[in-house]
């Protein structure tokens, strides 16, 4: 795995590198703005004495230059401009120009092209420099140091501080993760919220891991609930199968083999009704390429005789009522397989009475006059209604249908499914 910096190694990482960007945009703009001040300051320093080194120039035509002040020179024409300055430089009317070269004090020099009026020198070139703002700007660099070193300084404790704040708020993710590290890949308990500053981020991080783990649990209890139902459902078949091929060795009769002929065939073909049904779940309905069709009585009566073994000996009445036709999208042998769950479970749980199926627009009943809900002959390993009724809801939620099981005020249960 990929080398990856620690939170506490990437708040040195980046608080450095803003730091440092603070100090040197803070050293860059206050040394343009001396730049700045000392050039406006020369410029206009000149542009008052414009009069008076104009009158200076009228005395000096013969040499050319004169002497304006102590730290400033003037010049008739740039041709007699000392070497000191670049004969290509640009220099714009009435605005001072440093010069890159120092004099022999190593002051810095500004150039300055001032009009006149007189049309034999229309220009007078003044050559300016000031140490005493140089002194000055030395002192005001050596007083911005001191400033600099508290800020550094300042910058230090700061960098502690938001070490610490980061130390105190990754700390329960550090927590949370060796937690995770910690736990077996069979313990899908949830983990609770770790010590330590809790915030939106780290509750939402736990709360997520934490709905993560029941799904996976549920998913795990699912496939278990849904592995005991696959035995259930198959072990009739397989008994009356397996039933079936011990008797065809006992006897050699026409007649009687082809009865067992039947009801091998029978099985097999439960069996195979039940396996096509569970491979429908795992697929798209693009996948089973299905259309609408009608559900009709006929349907629902291949159900109902398939089990009705299970009334053979009880005082029972089944009766289908059709109000409407519905509309349906869904493979037959899932239908069956729904309609034979809740079939047999009406049916091993009514003792004498009726077994009503209503089917209308919207909807399919199997109502009864049997125990009802939450009584001990209900089986309770499918979450208290069967295990033929797990795979009822799986189906019903792969085609958006909703399926509900309640008591009936007269006695019995309702498994109702809407469509």
């Amino acid at each position: 795995m990929a080398k990856v910096r620690s939170a506490k190694q990437l708040t040195f990482i980046y608080f450095s590198i803003v730091a440092f960007a603070i100090i040197m945009i803070h050293a860059t703009v206050l040394d343009s703005t001396l730049e700045s001040i000392e050039q406006l300051s020369i410029q206009n320093r000149l542009l008052l004495q414009k009069e008076s080194i104009v009158e200076k120039s009228k005395l000096a035509s013969q040499t050319r230059s004169f002497k304006i002040d102590e730290f400033t020179m003037g010049y008739m024409d740039r041709v007699t401009l000392p070497d000191l300055v670049d004969e290509n430089i640009y220099l714009p009317i009435d605005e001072a120009v440093e010069i890159e070269q120092r004099n022999s004090l190593g002051t810095e020099l500004f150039l300055m092209k001032l009009a006149t009026s007189n049309k034999q020198t229309p220009f007078i070139y003044v050559v300016h420099s000031d140490p005493a703002f140089e002194l000055g700007e030395e002192q005001i660099m050596w007083t911005q140091s001191w400033q600099s070193l508290t800020s550094l300084l300042l910058l230090l404790v700061a960098l502690l501080v938001v070490m610490r704040i980061s130390v105190r708020l990754t700390a329960p993710i550090s927590i949370f993760a060796k937690e995770i590290a910690r736990r077996s890949p069979d313990d899908t308990s949830d983990i609770e919220l770790p010590a330590g500053i809790a915030t939106k981020e780290l509750l939402q991080l736990v709360d997520s891991y934490n709905k993560n783990q029941q799904q996976k649990n549920a998913l795990i209890e699912r496939e278990r609930a849904f592995n005991r139902m696959a035995s259930h459902e198959l072990r009739t078949p397989l008994m009356v199968i397996q039933g079936a091929t011990n008797l065809l060795s006992y006897s050699t009769e026409p007649e009687f083999i082809k009865k067992q002929q039947v009801r091998l065939q029978s099985a097999a073909n439960e069996m195979n009704d039940f396996i096509d049904a569970l491979l429908s779940l795992t697929k798209s309905e693009q996948d089973l390429a299905l259309s609408q069709r009608l559900l009709d009585k006929d349907e629902i009566m291949v159900s109902v005789n398939a089990h009705s073994a299970l009334l053979s000996t009880k005082p029972v009445v089944v009766n289908v009522v059709i109000k409407q036709t519905p509309l349906i999208i869904i493979p037959e042998v899932a239908l069956k397989l729904l309609l034979g769950n809740l079939l047999k479970n009406a049916f091993a749980c009514t003792e004498s009475g009726e077994v009503k199926v209503v089917v209308d627009s919207n909807s399919i009943a199997v109502i009864d006059t049997g125990v009802g809900l939450y009584k001990k002959q209900r089986n309770d390993e499918g979450h208290g209604h069967g295990l033929g009724l797990l795979i009822t809801r799986d189906i019903c939620r792969k085609y958006n249908w909703q399926f509900e099981l309640k008591n009936n005020q007269a006695g019995g249960c309702s498994a109702i499914i809407y469509l």
